[in-house]
């Protein structure tokens, strides 16, 4: 069974009986989210749940279920550039201790490319944030530390290191 995603999701609910002795009860929930409105209707007796919205194809959906594609998609870009940014440092890196720069040009190289070559670690990641990076990493090779999450994802090392104190504490941590 799915769970739901109530941390992005606007609720309205509204309780309305069915019957006239009032034995069954019915829960209404509308709600907002950033693609679309929705309502489910669901019976205290059991555990189906009939959904009804409009949305930008399944953003609903896939964000009830803890799914927001965009957002997989913009850490993984992130983790390759991060990956590239730190591939390209230690090429130019080698170049220098081959000798086929100087060390004056390896700085200005460096300075000059920024983006190219330096990874900034400067997002304070939410705990939701956190935990979408931590699934995505688990297949990627050598990130064993939260200093390697920091850096994959340009995450804040220090606010990266509570927050898993945070998530590790409630047991969000598998």
């Amino acid at each position: 069974m799915a769970t739901l995603n109530t941390e992005k999701i606007e609720f309205q609910p509204v309780t309305m009986k069915v019957s006239s002795t009032g034995s069954d009860t019915a829960i209404l929930i509308a709600g907002n989210l950033k693609d679309g409105k929705f309502f489910a209707v669901s019976n205290d007796d059991n555990n189906n749940v009939v959904f009804a919205g409009v949305s930008e194809g399944n953003a609903v959906i896939n964000r009830m279920i803890g799914i927001d594609y965009e957002e997989i998609v913009e850490l993984m870009t992130k983790a390759v550039n991060n990956r590239t940014r730190q591939r390209n440092y230690f090429r130019l890196y080698s170049q220098m201790c081959d000798g086929e720069i100087t060390e004056e040009e390896f700085y200005n190289t460096i300075e000059a490319n920024e983006e190219d070559y330096v990874v900034e670690e400067s997002e304070i990641p939410t705990k939701e944030r956190l935990m979408t990076a931590l699934k995505l990493s688990k297949g990627m090779k050598d990130v064993k530390s939260s200093e390697d999450i920091s850096t994959l994802f340009s995450f804040d090392s220090s606010e990266t290191d509570k927050k898993l104190k945070e998530i590790e504490t409630y047991g969000c941590l598998q």
